[in-house]
This record gives structure tokens, C-alpha cells and sequence, in this order.
């Protein structure tokens, strides 16, 4: 009965069945996965975003496929807090980054078709393409020291797949924390400019570069010579996962940025996801940002220094250099694979990801989130070097 864009089967996998384990005998788990703001005491609505959801100018319901002007406007002037000019008619609102790239990749590929995406990068891609009846081609993102572009693999994956409509960069990069420079950028856009492709790029975390830089990190919203989509929204931006409210900004040809646009309404307008309530809240949400920002960027670095720390005093971790978002990569010793680690936290209540999650390849990977309240993290941290002490 079910469809074969649905998994076959949903059994856990082995980390997933231990994790199980010690919450159903309630373990005292320090959870170094969580990027959840609203749990770890970062959630940014406080009493003033909250009471303007209840506000009873909410009531009317006048849908717009692209989102209420006045929401739309406050994205702009997000964007234009940044430096960058986005006119309110090049966004489209979303419930969240999920949906929007379903609403793209339902825009730019006919069954069977392909988007390229990154490898390391979140598990998300592909369940997501699966469901549009879109392949996915991964392209690989290379480590010397650094994160680089391997423009072979872009090569090869448009070789391999002809009917690439897209592709996708998230900057920056999660886990990676990485950016693309901008003659990475110039590569892909060729790339993409030769075969007639999209460009979209997730920047979620792009208001989070680890201090102790402040400036934003860079973005594809620009004069493109290509169609590129550029995705945000409140869950990172504001630390308000619960209030389901993303967008689309769109860059590029005028013509077919227009045509596109217009498609994406068409996709929109179907759903009508967004609900009208935090739509008419959504400067006084935007505006919020500030402080959650700030709050986040005292996080960061305060956990930052804890996994250094571990660093200095084991010569066997290495964190691996990043610019920004909200987790770092810890390079563990080679005598375990990176699961077996993992699953040895677990005996001691610490909750880890395995590299392999994110398709990191070649040694062992630890990938922590920096957002969890420092001295559970500490504690954690302190579990983990206590295992390298004593595996």
C-alpha cells in the first residue's frame, strides 16, 4: 500500500536503537546533538513576540501565495540589515527550510531528474528529493586542513547525471561550518550558467560566524548570472523553531527570476502554509533576533574554548577549523571508528553523532552541537576525554 518514495523499512539504526535504550531507562543523557534553541535556554520569543501572535488584528484570513506584504517586507529589511537589497516581491514565505526546498525542487525538476548537493552535509537532501520524485548527485567537499570545493566531483556528477537541474550549497556548511570562497562560488555559477541549473543555497546559520568575528558570513544573494535561491528563516535566525515560518529570496536574470517566481506562487498558493498570526508578527519576531543573536554568540564561544581546551590537553582530538554555524567536528583517534565512539559515549550518557551521519569520510568524526548549556557541556566534554584516558 505504501509508496516506494517512502522508506521500506524505518527500523533505527545501532546508535539510534542504544540512544533508545538509555531514554526508556531514563538515563541522565547530556545531549551534544541537541540544536534545538527552545531546549537549551536560548529560545528567542519572550512575553512581547509571544503576545503578538494573540493580538485579535490576527483574526481576518487574507492569504497571499507569497506571504503577507508586511511580512515580506521585514524579510527586506532583514536582508538590508546585511547589506543586501532583496525587494520584498523577490520573496516567498515558507512553513520552513524543508519546505522550501520541496517547493523548489517541485519548481525546478520533472521526475527523474537531478540536484547536486554536498557531501559532508545534513541528512536531509535526499528523503526530501525522494519524496519530489528528484535524484540526488552528491558533490564533495574536500579537508586539507581546510574545507575546498572539489570541482572534479561537481564535474563528475554532471557527467554522471545529465538532467541536473540544480545545485544545492549551504553556507555555511553544517557540520562543515565551512563557506565557499568566491572563486569556488564563480565555479559552480559557471557550472550552472552552461547547463542551464539553479543555484539555491540554504543559509540558515549565516548570521552565526564563531567569534570572534561579527560580520555575517557570506551569501549568494548577489548580481548571479544565474537563477539562485537563497533560503532562511526564524528557527535559526531567531531561535524559534515553533513559529514554522521560512523563506525564499531569489536572485539572478531578471526574466527568469520572474518566470520562476511566478512558478513558485503558483507551488505556494496550493499549500498556503504559513499561518497568518506570525505573518503580521514577523517584524517584531525579526526584530528579536538581536539579542538571541547575542546570546548565541556568548554560547558559542564559551563551548568553543571547552573543546579546544580538551584539544590542548590530548594530542589526539583535533577540532577541525570552521567559520560559523552551530557545531564543530572533533577529529577522535583512529583506533575506534567514529560510531564505536559514539556508542561508547553513550554508555557513559553522552549523546554524540558519528561522522558517517553526515557522510564524513575517512577517520574517526565526532560532530557535537555548540549550543547546549555550557556546563553540561563541559560535563560531557569531560566524559569524552575521560574515555580517551582510559578506552
Amino acid at each position: 500500500m505504501r509508496s516506494h518514495r517512502v522508506p521500506g523499512t524505518l527500523e533505527p539504526n545501532t546508535w539510534a536503537r542504544r540512544l533508545a535504550q538509555r531514554r526508556a531507562a531514563q538515563a541522565p543523557l547530556l545531549d551534544l546533538t541537541e540544536t534545538n534553541p527552545t531546549r537549551v535556554g536560548l529560545g528567542g520569543a519572550g512575553e512581547a513576540e509571544l503576545a503578538a501572535l494573540a493580538d485579535a488584528g490576527n483574526t481576518p484570513y487574507e492569504p497571499d501565495p507569497r506571504g503577507l506584504a508586511s511580512a515580506r517586507e521585514a524579510v527586506s529589511e532583514y536582508y538590508a540589515a546585511r547589506g543586501q537589497a532583496v525587494p520584498p516581491d523577490d520573496i516567498v514565505l515558507t512553513s520552513g527550510t524543508s519546505e522550501s526546498y520541496a517547493h523548489l525542487f517541485r519548481l525546478l525538476g520533472d521526475p527523474d531528474d537531478a540536484i547536486l548537493i554536498p557531501s559532508p552535509s545534513y541528512p536531509l537532501f535526499e528523503p526530501i528529493a525522494t519524496l519530489e520524485g528528484i535524484r540526488v548527485a552528491p558533490y564533495r567537499m574536500a579537508y586539507d586542513g581546510a574545507w575546498h570545493l572539489d570541482v572534479g566531483s561537481v564535474d563528475a556528477a554532471l557527467a554522471t547525471h545529465p538532467r541536473a537541474r540544480a545545485v544545492v550549497v549551504v553556507q555555511p556548511n553544517h557540520p562543515t561550518g565551512s563557506c565557499l570562497d568566491a572563486g569556488e562560488i564563480a565555479a559552480l555559477e559557471r557550472s550552472c550558467e552552461s547547463r542551464g541549473m539553479a543555484l539555491i543555497s540554504d543559509e540558515v546559520f549565516g548570521d552565526f560566524p564563531w567569534p570572534p568575528a561579527k560580520d555575517p558570513l557570506p551569501s549568494l544573494l548577489a548580481l548571479r548570472r544565474v537563477p539562485t535561491f537563497v533560503l532562511g528563516g526564524l528557527s535559526k535566525c531567531c531561535g524559534m523553531p515553533q513559529m514554522k515560518l521560512g523563506w525564499i529570496a531569489a536572485a539572478g536574470p531578471a526574466r527568469e527570476r520572474r518566470e520562476l517566481l511566478d512558478g513558485l506562487e503558483w507551488i505556494a498558493d496550493l499549500f498556503l502554509s504559513v499561518g497568518t498570526p506570525v505573518q503580521l508578527a514577523l517584524p517584531l519576531l525579526l526584530e528579536a533576533r538581536r539579542g538571541f543573536q547575542a546570546r548565541v554568540g556568548e554560547r558559542l564561544a564559551c563551548n568553543l574554548s571547552t573543546l579546544d581546551d580538551l584539544a590542548r590537553s590530548n594530542s589526539e582530538v583535533t577540532r577541525l577549523p570552521a567559520g560559523g554555524g552551530w557545531s564543530a567536528i572533533l577529529r577522535v583517534p583512529a583506533r575506534r571508528t567514529g560510531e564505536e565512539w559514539a556508542l561508547a559515549l553513550l554508555d557513559r550518557d553522552v549523546v554524540a553523532h558519528p561522522g558517517h551521519f553526515y557522510d564524513l569520510e575517512g577517520e574517526a568524526f565526532l560532530v557535537l552541537s555548540l549550543i547546549p548549556e555550557p556546563g553540561a557541556f563541559r560535563c560531557a566534554v569531560g566524559r569524552l576525554a575521560e574515555l580517551l584516558a582510559n578506552p
